[in-house]
């Protein structure tokens, strides 16, 4: 191992061992500042809508993967350690999320009470080729993704059995406002089911058509809709000269005018790319702060790119 990354771990250790004793000398026993909540813990952004807005004012939660960062690559704070070692729960996206596979086992070292939620039950957890349409995709583009797409949530579907397991959760931690729970949750998924009746009236037309991304985090959305995910990067790496030349060819041979982008990812191939056919380049978070407006403003720009 890299004696700088050794370095690095250490000094996080001694720093997170300082924070434990004192938090333990000054004897705090809850993050939150209000003792009527539950502290719960989740991975990401996306997550955190749903959590708040089920459990509203008794439930206090705590995003470990912050707006900007990435979950491919993002280390957690000492500070947000301590979080976990005072938290009741962690919901997890539980469908392979980088994040979650590197530092789970040492997030539950700190709070061996923690209760772990799988966010991802009851869903088909799918390998980036496995998703509508892929195998038309690597014939033409000759390589495979393979890997597990942790991206689940951006299918209102599967965010909604996601809704469920939090709703689980937070009434077996605290029964004593399950019917708060219950309602929140029912007032919350008849927005979610609003917003995919919406998506699926305006992009049905448009079943079997192909959608261009630089990171490809949108199949679970294209399956929902029928629609074909074409991912610009290749094993995490931006394509070559011959890549891009091979992309330029779908992207003109399929007609796509729009390429999206992730903000947590470099753009300059999908600008070269849009520039090449006349397009242009969307930006759209899976991570997104607003779960409803992101996935409609998705829809929009596919109507209109494809109009």
């Amino acid at each position: 191992m890299n004696k700088n990354v050794i370095r690095k771990k250490s000094v996080i250790l001694v720093l997170i061992s300082i924070l434990l004793s004192t938090l333990f000398l000054s004897g705090c026993t809850n993050i939150s500042n209000n003792k009527d909540q539950l502290s719960v813990v989740v991975t990401i952004i996306p997550q955190e809508e749903m959590v708040k807005e089920i459990g509203g004012n008794y439930v206090d939660v705590s995003v470990m993967v912050p707006a900007g960062e990435s979950p491919h690559s993002y280390e957690p704070t000492p500070e947000q350690i301590i979080e976990i070692s005072q938290s009741a729960a962690y919901f997890t996206v539980g469908s392979g999320v980088e994040f979650e596979l590197t530092h789970l086992d040492t997030i539950m070292e700190q709070n061996r009470d923690l209760t772990i939620y799988d966010c991802s039950k009851n869903i088909d957890v799918l390998s980036f080729d496995q998703h509508y349409g892929q195998e038309n995709y690597q014939k033409t583009q000759e390589k495979d993704q393979g890997g597990t797409d942790p991206h689940i949530w951006t299918s209102p579907v599967n965010y909604k059995k996601m809704a469920t397991v939090v709703l689980d959760g937070l009434i077996e931690l605290d029964p004593s406002h399950k019917e708060v729970f219950n309602q929140n949750y029912q007032d919350y998924i008849t927005e979610i089911d609003a917003l995919h009746e919406n998506i699926s009236s305006l992009l049905s037309p448009y079943n079997g058509n192909s959608f261009m991304v630089y990171h490809p985090s949108w199949g679970y959305f294209g399956d929902t809709y029928q629609l074909k995910q074409i991912a610009i990067e290749d094993e995490g790496k931006q394509p070559g000269p011959t890549g891009i030349a091979a992309i330029i060819d779908q992207a003109e041979n399929e007609s796509i005018s729009v390429i999206f982008v992730s903000p947590q990812f470099d753009t300059s191939s999908a600008e070269t790319i849009a520039q090449e056919i006349g397009g242009e380049v969307a930006s759209v978070n899976p991570l997104m702060t607003d779960y409803s407006d992101t996935l409609q403003t998705l829809a929009a720009t596919l109507v209109n790119g494809y109009s």
